[in-house]
């Protein structure tokens, strides 16, 4: 009897011990996670890249082109979130429009500068499709562009980073590792 005791003694103190140990561990992946709104997104973007972020929002996009890309807002008449495939997610289904999500990801930062414009240039002067270069704004419409539409927004975006100053100008996003639908 005494054996038994002391055996589920030993036990139980394993499975309390690995229980709290799982628990210190999501508090601290929690703690560095930093989560962000649509409406702070931009604001906190720069302090945020490349580390692990939460957002929820609601889907207003998702781009027909093998759906690796969805757009986030907080409203109509809101800002926008890019969110891009990752981790074990293939592709997102047009079926989230008009869904409320939460996504847990990384913030990235893709650096436009003259060489990337010189780079999307060229390649839209190319004949083919399958273009992956650009930047995809979640527009309604945004994927029939014309050639002459695309050059227009180069030139824009030319125009913009000229005018800025700096060398650069970022285009951020959201890298999802997992999301969930909000009900």
């Amino acid at each position: 009897m005494l054996k038994n005791l002391l055996y589920f003694l030993i036990v139980a103190t394993i499975a309390f011990t690995s229980c709290n140990q799982g628990a210190g561990e999501d508090k601290a992946m929690k703690s560095d996670t930093t989560t962000l709104t649509v409406m702070n997104f931009l604001q906190m973007a720069d302090s945020s890249v490349d580390k692990p972020v939460i957002i929820e929002g609601l889907v207003m996009h998702v781009c027909k082109h093998g759906g690796k890309r969805l757009f986030i807002t907080d409203g109509p008449d809101s800002s926008r979130v890019e969110i891009l495939t990752g981790g074990d997610i293939a592709k997102f289904d047009e079926a989230l429009i008009g869904s409320r999500i939460r996504v847990t990801g990384t913030l990235r930062e893709e650096r436009i500068d003259a060489k990337y414009l010189n780079e999307w240039e060229a390649e839209v002067l190319q004949p083919e499709e399958g273009h992956e270069t650009g930047i995809h704004t979640g527009a309604k419409g945004h994927e029939d562009h014309t050639k002459e539409d695309k050059l227009a927004q180069i030139n824009s975006i030319r125009e913009e980073l000229k005018s800025s100053g700096k060398d650069h100008l970022s285009n951020f996003s959201i890298e999802a590792i997992k999301y969930i639908e909000l009900k």
